[in-house]
């Protein structure tokens, strides 16, 4: 049986720094998570899909322009977060939450 994990998706066009920065949030956090390229998609359609399928129930989405955090109790449409992928400390903190909220820990406001 495969350990339960973060699930994140990323399109062909997401940014190698914006992945690498939230990567560190995630693991900043102690929580561990796994990648696969979903070519076409947005990000706010990859995290809900990345939510459904993740047992810890969070999942991320990375696209060109955004990054999204989204919760699987959630509606699709209404994510818990979604940034900038260009603003990379957001993007970090956005991993980090991404753990904590598995953790059921407080989440880090992203200003």
């Amino acid at each position: 049986m495969t350990k339960p994990t973060v699930h994140v998706l990323g399109s062909a066009d997401a940014s190698e720094g914006t992945l690498r920065e939230l990567f560190y949030g995630l693991e900043e956090e102690g929580i561990p998570w796994e990648y696969a390229a979903k070519p076409g998609a947005d990000a706010l359609s990859m995290a809900w899909e990345a939510a459904q399928a993740s047992r810890l129930e969070v999942g991320l989405g990375v696209d060109r322009q955004h990054v999204v955090l989204h919760f699987s109790k959630l509606e699709r449409d209404q994510p818990l977060y979604r940034t900038f992928a260009r603003q990379l400390g957001q993007v970090r903190v956005l991993g980090a939450n991404a753990a904590r909220l598995v953790k059921k820990l407080p989440l880090k406001p992203l200003d």
